[in-house]
């Protein structure tokens, strides 16, 4: 069976979200269930002194990228960085030990890739998260968290909890992992207000570009011209994509990022292109960071297809691209209009609100690990919170070191544990004294 016909079912959420549960204490609680709580679960399980450890997930099963994937697109890393090989080659839950299960293995092997495909690898990340179906509560939300009591030093936290009844109840845990903020000052994708949009042309978001795949690939007559407006990488994706319909007709790339510079090859300007330009299998230079990391292939795909379309039509139907294009320039009348539409800043999550006047800052550990830094004396040794990113991109990679950085999470509890254990011990001894 492929992983096209192992779709994920909805799962219950866990029986045990009632408050008779509310004493038991955990070593970690996971707000949320996505693929760096994914290698937390996997290093504790391979861990010589496992934690208990609890995720909620408000969501009715796993899921990674619910918008789907563009067909053929690939992760832009190797699939040794995923949730475990990092940290333990030997692991059970190794993408080799995947394929290995879905009896892939050699297949993969021959086929001279060492990025996996991104259906794949959300299939890969599906079967990890299935292993751990029992510490998972589903469609249960994290609505506070707050210090066990208002004395110092806070010895553990206090969770709320809203199940799928709409009822709170409580959780009690040393330590807490949670997704990390959005960066408050990312990039966002600017809006091509100066392009003259004709009436009643239809505009479509890349986030919805493949629910609307197959209508836009049925034949019609005329043929569909579409233009495709933005920088991002989903937006070279679907550029590609769409470069692959034969029953399409002109497609247009319209973007003001110098990064695609490259693609000016196959422009109308009158003047000829730079030489640069005619290396299109160049890696950019270290001053220059392209938007599609990698991306050698890609480009030199695009520019492939949109060759074969111009031979194949007789000149009919091409592709162009326009960088910087201004009022001035009229803009292509196309059917169809394929935009990276900005999405509204996220708030700053008010989950722990009532940690601020605890808190000091954090610490940055690796690419995807932030420990909270508490003031001197408010917070007691082995009681902590920990924030932790995928930095997924749109599904499109994994923070490369997400399995050691996970594996140090484990660590530091079991470490924790271990040290209050030995000092128990001795003021046992010492009180037989």
């Amino acid at each position: 069976m492929t992983f096209h016909e192992q779709a994920a079912k909805p799962r219950l959420p866990s029986p045990n979200t009632s408050t008779a549960n509310a004493t038991q204490l955990y070593d970690l609680v996971c707000i949320g269930f996505g693929p760096a709580q994914i290698a937390a679960a996997i290093a504790n399980r391979e861990s010589q002194q496992r934690s208990n450890v609890l995720f909620i997930e408000r969501n009715s099963s796993f899921s990674w990228y619910p918008d789907g994937h563009v067909p053929r697109a690939r992760m832009t890393s190797p699939f040794i960085y995923d949730l475990a090989t990092m940290r333990n080659p030997r692991s059970k839950f190794t993408y080799s030990s995947y394929l290995l299960s879905r009896n892939r293995l050699v297949d993969f092997l021959n086929s001279d890739r060492l990025n996996p495909m991104r259906e794949e690898f959300e299939d890969y990340l599906r079967w990890c998260a299935d292993q751990f179906e029992s510490q998972v509560r589903y469609q249960n939300e994290v609505i506070w968290v707050r210090p066990e009591s208002k004395e110092t030093p806070n010895k553990k936290w206090t969770v709320g909890v809203k199940d799928t009844n709409g009822r709170t109840y409580i959780l009690e845990t040393k330590n807490i992992m949670t997704p990390s903020p959005s960066p408050r000052n990312a990039k966002r994708v600017p809006l091509l207000t100066e392009v003259d949009f004709d009436a009643g042309q239809r505009i479509i978001s890349t986030q919805d570009y493949m629910s609307k795949r197959e209508s836009l690939r049925i034949a019609n007559s005329p043929r569909l011209d579409i233009a495709v407006i933005g920088s991002s990488y989903k937006t070279i994706e679907i550029l590609d994509d769409l470069l692959t319909c034969p029953r399409l007709g002109n497609i247009t790339l319209i973007t003001d990022d110098d990064s695609l510079a490259p693609l000016k090859a196959l422009n109308d300007e009158d003047a000829p292109p730079s030489p640069k330009l005619c290396a299109i299998w160049a890696r950019p230079s270290c001053d220059t960071k392209a938007v599609v990391p990698d991306s050698s292939e890609l480009i030199q795909n695009i520019y492939k297809s949109a060759y074969e379309k111009q031979v194949a039509s007789k000149g009919q139907y091409r592709l162009r691209v326009m960088l910087g294009i201004s009022s001035a320039k009229p803009f292509p009348r196309s059917a169809v209009i394929i935009s990276d539409i900005p999405t509204a800043p996220q708030l700053r999550s008010r989950l722990f609100h009532d940690l601020d006047s605890l808190v000091l800052g954090c610490r940055q550990k690796g690419e995807c690990l932030e420990e909270v830094q508490f003031k001197r004396g408010a917070v007691a040794s082995g009681c902590a919170v920990w924030m932790i990113s995928a930095n997924s991109d749109g599904g499109r990679s994994l923070a490369k070191d997400i399995a050691i950085r996970a594996g140090e999470v484990i660590q530091a509890m079991s470490a924790a544990k271990e040290k209050r254990r030995e000092n128990a011990s001795v003021a046992l001894m010492n009180a037989r004294m």
